[in-house]
């Protein structure tokens, strides 16, 4: 069954990263596990992984700092994936379902088997991800840590994913629970990107302010609510489709 499944299509994705030694760090951390595939949003600087820092600290595995892309905002970094799995440890009201690194990336794997992108998404050094780029994302995934110091360095982070991620598809079992977003995909079917679903999401809010639904200066939780319930489960092209017609009626 491994062999079947590439760890290289797997995407990290770093968002608001500002430390080149972060970046060339977490290049390793990828690369030690079989990840190649690095996706940088709005980085402090465009040319963070041709720093000296960067370089020095990928220590040999700059092949994957050269192939790294850079994105203006996450959902353009999702654009060609239809699971986002996004690192926090600080629980959110209507926050993602949470799952262990084992958890998500025996799905993950899953998905992939499958020909599903996946992406695990990481936020700034200093903040993590934002309610907004937390709510793009279909899963939540914290690492079980020291609850009186959790601070992970983010190349830590990456690291721990990237060995869930290895040992699981050494393992080759990716056995998952009844609800999980693999075992709602049939053989074959196409299914919306990160992106797509996003997109979905601003057109409906669009609508519901045409029609004074909502107050866009004071929308409460509708936001939220909404954001979450279309990204708690995978859409296929026929459901993003009607889903999109209905709201230009």
């Amino acid at each position: 069954m491994t062999a079947a499944i590439s760890l290289e299509s797997i995407s990290i994705v770093l968002v608001k990263t500002s430390h080149p030694g972060n970046v060339g760090s977490v290049a390793r951390a990828m690369k030690t596990m079989g990840l190649s595939d690095l996706r940088l949003v709005e980085p402090k600087t465009t040319d963070i992984c041709s720093a000296d820092e960067a370089i020095s600290l990928a220590s040999g595995a700059t092949d994957v700092l050269e192939k790294a892309r850079i994105f203006n905002t996450l959902p353009d970094a999702l654009a060609d994936r239809s699971v986002a799995f996004a690192l926090s440890a600080r629980l959110r009201d209507l926050g993602p379902r949470l799952q262990s690194p084992q958890e998500a990336a025996q799905e993950a794997l899953k998905l992939t088997e499958s020909a599903v992108g996946a992406a695990f998404v990481f936020g700034a050094e200093r903040t993590g991800l934002s309610n907004d780029e937390l709510l793009v994302c279909n899963r939540q995934v914290t690492i079980a840590a020291n609850p009186a110091y959790s601070s992970l360095n983010l190349s830590q982070a990456v690291q721990i994913v990237a060995y869930a991620l290895r040992t699981e598809w050494a393992a080759g079992q990716f056995d998952l629970e009844e609800d999980s977003l693999a075992g709602t995909l049939a053989k074959g079917e196409k299914l919306a990107t990160v992106k797509a679903v996003a997109d979905l999401q601003a057109h409906c809010l669009q609508a519901m302010q045409a029609v004074d639904f909502i107050n866009p200066d004071k929308p409460k939780k509708v936001v939220q609510r909404l954001a979450r319930m279309l990204a708690k489960t995978l859409w296929n092209k026929r459901k993003w489709i009607c889903c999109a017609g209905f709201f230009q009626m």
